[in-house]
This record gives C-alpha cells, structure tokens and sequence, in this order.
C-alpha cells in the first residue's frame, strides 16, 4: 500500500495536460534494461529528481550484468543497500546531510529510495486529477475482470467489448491489448494461409493449435511462446544458461520430407530416398532456396527457418517427463545408427512435434554467435556472412549430441546426409 501511495503522490507533482505516457516512454528508455522488470520502481525513480541528476539504477546497484541476463533473480543485484548503505549513497549528493533536518542517518525511513517522497505523508489537499485518474483506474480494473470472465466462458464477443471499454480507460496497455488479440482470433477461427486442423485453440493466444498450409497441406503445430532457459553448463558454447522471451510462432509437425522437397524442387538430394523419409543432404542455403520457393506459392506464408531459440523453446516446452532416448530418437534396438526414419514414425513430444531430437539435424536461421542469445544483434540476418547453427543431433549421433542445449555450427553451403530442414512461421499480429 505505501508503494501505491508512493506513486499517487508522486502523480499530484504532473502538471496538468503534460503527455504522461510519453514522459513514462522517456523514463523507461533512461532506465535502460531495468525497466524490462522492474517497472514500479523506474516509474517511481522517474518521478523524483534522481532522474534529473543523472542518479540511475547502475549508479546504486552496479552493472549486475549476472543479474540481467539470468532475469529469473537467482542471481541478485550487485549492491542492494539497505540501512546505513542507502546513507552513505546519498551522501555522495548530499554531503552536508538532509536539506531540511540536516540528518546524515536514516535517509529511509523518511524517503523512499527511489522516489524520493514520503510514503508516510498523505496529501494535504484534495487533488481532482488524482480522484479522476483513480475512478480510471476502477473502471479499467473493472472491465478487465469482466473481459477475462468472458474469455473463460468462451463468449468471446462480450470478451471482446469489455477488454475494448478498459483499453479506453487506459489505452496502449499491454495486457488488455494481448487479451483483445487473442479474442480476435477466435472470432475469427483462422490464421491467413493456414487451414485449421482439428478445432483445438490454445486459450492464451487465441491460436489454432495445429494448421495445414492452404493448398499444399503441410502440418504445422502451435508453438505459444514464453520464457525459456537456454543452454547449458555441459557445453562450452551453450553458457551460460540465461532466459529469452519467445513469441508465438508455429513450427512443422514433422521435418520437411523428400515428397515435399520434391514437389517443390523437382529433384532430391537425399540418401537414402524415400518419400516419407526425411530430406537430407542439404546445406542451409538449400533450405533457403526450399523456402524461397514455397513462399512464392503461398503468398504472404512468411515461411522460415526457426531462430536457435524458438527450436530449443519447443524441444524444452514439449519434452516429456521420463522419456528415453528411445522415444524421441531414431536408434535401432543395438544402439547402431539405423539411417533416417520416416517423420511420424517416433512418439510426438508433448506440443505434438515429431523428431526434434534424433533423425536429421536440422538447419535453424541463426548465426553461430556467442550466447548470451539476442535476436537483435544481427545473428538472424538472412545475408550476413559465417557459420549457421543445426540443432537437435541426427540418426548417427550418441545422446549427447540430441541434448536440447547442443549447439553445432556448419558452414552454409555444406550438405552432409544427415543434414535438413523443419519450417517455422511467425503468428502474424
């Protein structure tokens, strides 16, 4: 309750008419990548004079760099002052001690740290705007229980009108316009070049859970994205294990087969051949090619190789509990490698997927950079010259090599026979 006093009183201090949110936008790019969690209390140190000072989150809790890039708090802050260390910071300002009772101890108990107000201290006058803006907020608050009720009884027109009433009382927020989509989608019942395939929807996007490609029938499965933790302390290029936001995409129920190859390319490289075999002895500019091809036919499929982080996401967020090797990998009853096996052949994992670990390796968009992993910074680019990375092991490989962590990285234009292809696809907005 003292931290939402904190900011009412804090919100008495904006004068009237002033573009809130584009102030807040401001603060959170001041904030820099603090603000991806801690958003309270950069909304609070935005209103104080901290942010005025040049006082910031790396100024009282250092880099943290372990911190921000586990983003889980397992790893905390590397200072986090309390008592005594919160004066001895502010000190560094105030050398002469407190403006108005020239104290030098205690900073916090009058002040809270980031916002720099008396949570103790109520308003001394009535403020209208602060009446208005908090009958906003009831309302909002109203109206988005009325629109989750709503989704939850599957009456997703009145979902849709609630959850459209509270983004008036506070429009571009977040939550309610991912609530809105995801009763869009079901209003509509379909993705654009994509036909549904068994009526099942996944309840947080909205989303079919498994489509056909329109006109050509390839099965995709509904990936809904998330956080996941990826990498691993047991290889050297897969540390360290940090956490990426994966949107929603989907990703092929099975790999690409040599049929499938075939209709589009009119050749087959694979060895052995067989048409529900998997495609393989392709290099990673083949796929591209495979992709070109295919989107032309479907225009506006968006079709693509998925990112390393969207592949390990959908072999961590599938996996089964307790299952072994021989569930997800294709082994014969000795252990020898057994060759490729045709897709759909293996038990799916749990998102409905087929030999994400084991037959082929398979080709994903990204470079071979360092991790942590970052989309942004230029490993997803389709030009950008350097090793590209397969993931999941193949028919030949041991157990180590099928661990959902194993990062392998290929040159572009080599094909090996137990190299190929699954497809992916964003979910358009």
């Amino acid at each position: 309750m003292a931290r939402l006093v904190t900011i009412l009183v804090a919100l008495l201090a904006v004068p009237a008419g002033f573009a809130q949110q584009q102030q807040q936008d401001e603060q959170f790019k001041k904030a820099g990548v603090c603000a991806r969690c801690h958003v309270i209390s950069v909304v609070e140190w935005g209103m104080s004079r901290h942010s005025h000072v040049a006082t910031d989150c790396l100024a009282c809790h250092g880099k943290s760099e372990g911190h921000v890039i586990d983003e889980r708090n397992n790893v905390k802050p590397e200072r986090i002052p309390h008592g005594a260390a919160v004066a001895a910071l502010c000190a560094g300002c105030h050398s002469e001690g407190c403006p108005k009772t020239k104290q030098k101890t205690g900073c916090e108990t009058c002040h809270h740290v980031h916002a720099l107000v008396n949570p103790n201290q109520p308003p001394a006058v009535r403020n209208e705007a602060m009446e208005k803006r908090t009958v906003q907020w009831e309302r909002y608050t109203r109206q988005m229980a009325a629109g989750e009720q709503a989704m939850k009884a599957r009456q997703w027109q009145a979902a849709r009108a609630a959850l459209l009433s509270a983004l008036k009382e506070s429009p571009g927020d977040r939550r309610a316009n991912e609530l809105l989509r995801a009763c869009e989608r079901r209003i509509s019942g379909r993705v654009p070049g994509f036909d549904n395939a068994g009526g099942a929807f996944d309840d947080a996007t909205g989303l079919p859970r498994e489509v056909r490609v329109s006109g050509i029938g390839l099965p995709m499965v509904l990936a809904s994205g998330g956080d996941v933790d990826l990498g691993s302390d047991r290889f050297a290029n897969a540390r360290p294990v940090h956490t990426v936001s994966v949107k929603p995409f989907y990703l092929g129920k099975y790999e690409v087969t040599q049929a499938e190859w075939t209709a589009l390319m009119g050749s087959n490289p694979s060895l052995p051949k067989g048409d529900r075999l998997p495609v393989n002895q392709i290099s990673w500019e083949d796929a591209q090619a495979f992709i070109k091809k295919l989107n032309e036919k479907v225009p506006g499929a968006g079709f693509r190789l998925p990112t390393e982080a969207e592949w390990e996401f959908a072999a961590r967020a599938g996996a089964v509990a307790g299952a072994s090797l021989s569930d997800v990998a294709c082994f014969d009853q000795t252990g020898a490698a057994a060759g490729p096996q045709p897709v759909g052949s293996r038990k799916p994992n749990q998102l409905g997927i087929y030999d994400l670990q084991g037959n082929v390796w398979e080709w994903t968009s990204s470079l071979a950079k360092p991790y942590p992993f970052d989309a942004s910074d230029g490993r997803e680019s389709p030009d950008a010259a350097g090793l590209r990375i397969l993931r999941g092991g193949g028919y030949a490989d041991s157990a180590d090599l099928l661990d959902p962590a194993m990062r392998h990285a290929e040159r572009p234009n080599r094909a090996f026979r137990w190299n190929g292809l699954r497809l992916a696809r964003s979910v358009p907005d």
